[in-house]
C-alpha cells in the first residue's frame, strides 16, 4: 500500500498532550485505511516542563508501519516536525484587547514619528529646502509650504506603495516587505528550535 504524508512545518498543541498523525501532516492514499493512519497517536507531550519537541519523518514512519507492516511511505513534506506545547489558557477581555491595540498603536505611531524626524534632521532636509527656495524664490522664507507639502504627501504615499497596505486592504496581491521578513524569520526560528529540540533529545 502506497501512503503519502506531507509532515507540517510547525504543530501548536494548546492544551493537548496527545498528538495524532492528522495533527502534524496530511494523509493521502487509497481506501478507507487513510483514516485509520490519521488517528495513529504519534507523540505523547511529557510532563518534563518542556515546550518543544521534534518528530522526525522517521518517528511517523514508524508509527504507521507499526499498523501497517506492509505500507510503502513517501514523504513529500518537511524532514521535521516542530510541536510547540502550551497550556490552554483564557481569552483576553474585548476591553483589554482594546487598550493594547491602542498602545501599540501609539508607540508605532511616536515612534516613527521620531524615526523620520531623526532621518530628516541627520540629512539636514530643512536646510536642503533652504537652499531650494533661495535658489528658485530667492528667499529663505517658505511658510508657504510650497516645497513641504508635496514632500510630505510623496512620503506617505511612498510608504503606502512600499509596505503595498491600505488599512486591512492590500494594493496588489504580492507580499508585503513586512510579511516576506516575518517568513523569514519564522522560518528560521522553526529551524532553531529543532535544532534545540534535536539536541537535547539526543543528550538524554
Amino acid at each position: 500500500m502506497d501512503i503519502y504524508i506531507e509532515p507540517k512545518k510547525k504543530y501548536l498543541a494548546e492544551g493537548r498532550k496527545l498528538i495524532f498523525i492528522k495533527d502534524i501532516a496530511s494523509v493521502y492514499c487509497h481506501g478507507t485505511s487513510a483514516e485509520k493512519i490519521n488517528g495513529i497517536q504519534i507523540f505523547t507531550v511529557p510532563d518534563n516542563g518542556t515546550n518543544v519537541f521534534s518528530i522526525s519523518f522517521l518517528d511517523i514512519v514508524k508509527a504507521i508501519t507499526a499498523v501497517f507492516p506492509d505500507a510503502k511511505i513517501n514523504n513529500t513534506g518537511e524532514k521535521e516536525v516542530l510541536i510547540e506545547y502550551k497550556k490552554e489558557h483564557k481569552k483576553n477581555s474585548k476591553g483589554m484587547i482594546i487598550i493594547s491595540t491602542v498602545f501599540v498603536a501609539l508607540i508605532l505611531f511616536f515612534g516613527t514619528a521620531t524615526a523620520i524626524m531623526s532621518f530628516h534632521s541627520d540629512a539636514q532636509l530643512p536646510q536642503i529646502f533652504d537652499g531650494y527656495y533661495n535658489t528658485f524664490f530667492n528667499t529663505t522664507q517658505h511658510s508657504k509650504g510650497i516645497l513641504e507639502i508635496p514632500y510630505s504627501i510623496g512620503l506617505a504615499v511612498g510608504i503606502t506603495v512600499f509596505f503595498n497596505h491600505i488599512g486591512k486592504k492590500k494594493i496588489t496581491e504580492d507580499p508585503t516587505p513586512i510579511e516576506v521578513q516575518m517568513t523569514t524569520y519564522e522560518d528560521e526560528v522553526i529551524k532553531n528550535q529543532l535544532d534545540t529540540a534535536s539536541k537535547k533529545e539526543k543528550g538524554k
